[in-house]
């Protein structure tokens, strides 16, 4: 029989992080950030370059990342700082989105750095989210 490795308020608070991160997924990346980047900081832009521009930012947010997990991760491994790089990627995710607020309007290059940072955030707090789960649960527990 697995068994859960922690607390129940350990799981709860990694189950709430999958939420919370799944809403940035749902309505950030999904909805809001395309819409708004197109109608609003590329107002007046051809589609095809408004959608470029786009492509930019998450290709950005991806190279930064694909160049950087791997760096991370072994440093996280070593020190056993999973939580702390969590912690500060997603809160680089949470203030970028938050600063997306002062970009205005036909200010697609802020936003799109903006949203870059914020992407960024929620790839690399990903990494070391989905590391987490070793320690919590094993088996058939990670299903649940």
């Amino acid at each position: 029989m697995d068994v859960l490795k922690t607390s129940r308020k350990t799981v709860l608070a990694w189950a709430l992080y999958d939420w919370g991160n799944s809403a940035f997924a749902t309505t950030v990346m999904a909805g809001f950030f395309p819409v708004m980047f197109k109608e609003y900081w590329s107002v007046g832009v051809d589609a095809a370059v408004s959608t470029a521009r786009l492509g930019l930012a998450n290709s950005l947010a991806g190279i930064l990342m694909a160049l950087v997990a791997p760096f991370l991760g072994a440093v996280a491994d070593r020190t056993s700082a999973k939580k702390r790089f969590l912690l500060v990627l997603a809160s680089m995710g949470i203030a970028s989105t938050v600063c997306l607020s002062l970009a205005g309007k036909g200010a697609w290059a802020l936003a799109g750095l903006l949203y870059a940072l914020a992407l960024a955030g929620f790839l690399g707090g990903n990494v070391f989210y989905d590391s987490l789960l070793k320690t919590i649960a094993e088996g058939p527990a990670m299903d649940r």
